[in-house]
């Protein structure tokens, strides 16, 4: 089989999550990444980032797999020519560093079009490249906070940013969509493209209606736990062994959960007869839920309301998603393996195709691919590349 991306050559200047992740999927598609880090102690999770009792980062190969890993850095007057040479010959350059330092550096996007007029060019940032936060430091907690995704998540009393990095791994998707996009018009018009993504703008995206509701309703919507709006019950149930959720949003999934419960007689209760009436009176209603599914273990809970065509789940942790039948069934977790760490498990590619290869190859040592990428590539000689490595710019 083939790959999507394949013959797509990819540059990344990139550390942490958002762009290392943007160059991740392009890698899974099939692309040829090549990753740029700092000589001898790498990009910030490789150093960083929880590590295993022998040192080596736990946290790097999640986002690094299917590139080519070199060192160069940046500052060095020598590294002009590199980054020239570098840019000849890729398609797709990312960078997740504050807006204007590549461009202080001379690698700013209307410097690197000289070189190359097609190149496509995508910035991550926290705020995107104009405007007046723009240059403002920002981490996904700090996003979650300013983008309003805090304010819908968690508690009224108490906004609470999500588990995972979700603006981080937004701009990242964003960015592998908007440079595929781009990638799509140049092959219509030979042009390059610069491609401006905003963490904020990405985290904002997810609100789906929210600002609709906010605009016509004068009333923003605000965090509700597990909860859902305008409807009850639909919350996580503790049962005899963990907990269940249950959501009970349509009036025919009410019916059905009395009947299951045994309890039809709520149908005739003036306080549950409509979804208004049921939301107004949560607070009882599932307590009346959670007295029942207390007297029952979790597999026997799922098999009723499944029986009665409920919508349920489990409530799993991460121990138990990995052995989930489903995700070994599907193969949504693959292993990898990596120096130090063995089989590094890691979730796959999402998108399932029917006749398209993904890639499916470990994240680089550093510096692993140095001699092949400049040498090979790029080039140098041995003599300069044995130069360059003296030097400490690479």
């Amino acid at each position: 089989m083939s790959k999507a991306l394949e013959g797509v050559k990819v540059l990344e200047l990139t550390h942490v999550i958002s762009g290392p992740f943007c160059g991740m999927l392009l890698g899974d598609l099939g692309a040829d990444v090549i990753k740029a880090e700092r000589p001898k102690v790498g990009e910030f999770y490789r150093e960083e980032a929880q590590k295993n009792e022998a040192g080596i980062s736990i946290i790097y190969p999640t986002y690094n797999r299917n590139k080519k890993g070199i060192t160069l850095n940046v500052k060095a007057k020598e590294a002009k020519e590199i980054m020239e040479r570098l840019i000849k010959e890729t398609d797709i350059f990312i960078e997740n560093y504050r807006p204007g330092l590549l461009k202080k550096l001379g690698f700013g996007y209307e410097e690197l079009k000289k070189i190359n007029p097609k190149l496509i060019m995508v910035s991550i940032s926290g705020f995107g490249q104009s405007g007046p936060y723009a240059n403002a430091p920002a981490y996904d907690m700090t996003i979650a906070a300013i983008s309003g995704l805090m304010s819908v998540n968690g508690e009224p009393q108490h906004p609470m940013k999500t588990g995972p990095a979700i603006s981080d791994f937004l701009s990242g998707i964003y960015g592998a969509v908007g440079a595929l996009g781009a990638l799509h018009h140049r092959e219509k018009t030979g042009e390059g493209q610069y491609i401006d993504v905003s963490m904020m703008e990405s985290a904002m995206s997810v609100f789906d209606a929210f600002f609709a509701q906010t605009h016509y309703t004068g009333e923003a919507p605000m965090g509700m736990g597990n909860r859902r709006a305008n409807y009850a019950p639909v919350n996580s149930f503790k049962a005899k062994d963990g907990y269940v959720y249950i959501a009970g949003s349509k009036q025919s999934h009410w019916e059905s959960l009395v009947k299951v419960m045994g309890r039809t007689d709520l149908l005739a209760d003036a306080r549950f007869i409509t979804a208004k009436d049921r939301k107004k009176n949560e607070g009882e209603i599932e307590g009346i839920v959670e007295a029942w599914t207390l007297t029952l273990t979790m597999s026997q809970l799922i098999e009723k309301l499944e029986e009665e065509a409920i919508p349920c789940a489990p409530v799993k942790g991460l121990r138990e998603v990995m052995v989930d039948p489903h995700v070994k069934a599907r193969g949504s977790l693959i292993n990898i393996p990596y120096p130090g760490l063995g089989d590094y498990p890691t979730p796959a590619f999402a998108p399932k195709f029917s006749s398209i290869e993904v890639s499916q190859n470990s994240a680089p040592l550093l510096g692993e691919h140095n001699r092949e990428v400049y040498c090979d590539i790029l080039g140098y000689t041995e003599e300069e590349f044995q130069a360059l490595n003296d030097t400490g710019v690479i």
